[in-house]
């Protein structure tokens, strides 16, 4: 997914001599190919992810259009002021794009699980929110947000997933009526498709657009299911089961929504993989289906919710 958006970020340099790239000490192969063609519009801050932003912002002054990359928690957390100050304040248009998601960085443990990143970013408003579920969407998604003169968080998460095969923002696959609908984004897209895949009643909706939410296509699925769960490697409490929660208020929606996604809890022991905490937290395909055909195992049970 990552090498799909940096190959759209290198052609629209190309075609725009006005897109300028940053990042803050982020290579592994990825971004080398900007650096050496366009030398000139390529600066690597290093590790000073609050430097990123506020030369991002002199940089809108100039009359360039900024992209900053690095890991998803650095860029979301570490220079929330910057972002609320010198960026959104000023209503600059400033593409940040965050690597990795949810427990994408398992083994370096929780200063780099990116379990409420977007969630921060949602506080501030104005900002658009990505988080690209396939190739397919992540293959236009820089022309896109280029195309508009705001301010937008790209979540990326790891992996080159073929399906589903849209670039929509949003997506509505339905499976036979009646049946439960999973609502997820990102990676976790993966998982929900695998289970419709051997359960033809369950229905998915994609969510690759996080904000703004496409009302009309949402509140459409939502009408068709009494109940849904909203599947997430992000903490419900600020992420797609919190906005959807408000928007089924707003929109005096009758679905009942149950969220399956990590703990509000930040874990200490190293797991190898993804796959650990999934299934620790009970958002993998099995625990899913545990929630949805009557055990308790998978259900969000917080203290802080």
């Amino acid at each position: 997914m990552r090498g799909r958006i940096m190959n759209a970020v290198f052609a629209r340099m190309q075609a725009d001599e006005n897109v300028f790239f940053l990042t803050a000490d982020m290579g592994i192969n990825l971004v080398e190919k900007i650096q050496q063609v366009f030398p000139s519009r390529y600066l690597n801050v290093g590790i000073a992810e609050q430097n990123l932003i506020g030369i991002c912002a002199g940089l809108c002054n100039l009359g360039f259009r900024p992209v900053a990359y690095t890991i998803s928690q650095f860029i979301s957390h570490r220079c929330y002021e910057q972002i609320r100050n010198d960026l959104k304040l000023h209503d600059y248009p400033i593409t940040l794009l965050g690597t990795s998601a949810g427990f994408d960085n398992a083994p370096l443990g929780p200063t780099h699980h990116i379990v409420d990143d977007w969630g921060a970013v949602r506080t501030i408003p104005g900002i658009d929110i990505y988080c690209p579920s396939s190739v397919s969407y992540a293959d236009t998604l820089v022309d896109k947000i280029l195309a508009q003169p705001r301010p937008a968080y790209v979540r990326i998460p790891k992996g080159a997933f073929e399906q589903p095969a849209s670039r929509d923002d949003t997506l509505y696959l339905e499976g036979a009526r009646g049946g439960p609908l999973l609502i997820s984004y990102g990676s976790t897209v993966q998982t929900c498709l695998a289970l419709q895949a051997r359960h033809a009643e369950v229905s998915v909706l994609v969510c690759n657009r996080l904000r703004p939410l496409q009302a009309d296509l949402v509140r459409a699925a939502l009408q068709r299911h009494p109940s849904a769960f909203v599947v997430e490697d992000h903490f419900p409490s600020s992420g797609l089961y919190n906005m959807l929660c408000q928007f089924c208020m707003e929109h005096r929606l009758a679905c009942q929504l149950s969220s399956l996604g990590p703990r509000e809890e930040y874990h200490l022991k190293v797991g190898a993989s993804a796959g650990y905490y999934h299934r620790l937290y009970g958002f993998d395909e099995q625990g899913i289906e545990r929630a949805l055909w009557g055990q308790s195992h998978a259900l969000i049970d917080s203290p802080n919710l």
